[in-house]
């Protein structure tokens, strides 16, 4: 029914896939937190000026998603206050 070949490229693509999850979420998202704390500083320190700014509401929400970032928690509880 199925070639040899044909499930070679499927197993293939599958890693492939996994391949590109696994670097989005222990890659990128890492640096995207990073980038958002570093921006939640620069607001904190320039105070309620962004607050209507779509990357006061973008930086927001990575913190509020971030894991594990005693940092990132800190930050959006500054920026929730200031809200």
């Amino acid at each position: 029914m199925f070639t040899m070949t044909y499930l070679l490229f499927c197993i293939l693509l599958l890693l492939g896939l996994g391949a590109v999850i696994a670097f989005s979420f222990f890659v990128v998202k890492p640096l995207q937190t990073r980038w958002a704390i570093d921006k939640a500083h620069k607001i904190l320190m320039f105070g309620n000026k962004a607050r209507d700014n779509w990357q006061f509401r973008n930086v927001y929400r990575i913190l509020a998603t971030a894991r594990n970032d005693m940092e990132a928690t800190k930050l959006w509880q500054q920026l929730d206050r200031i809200r």
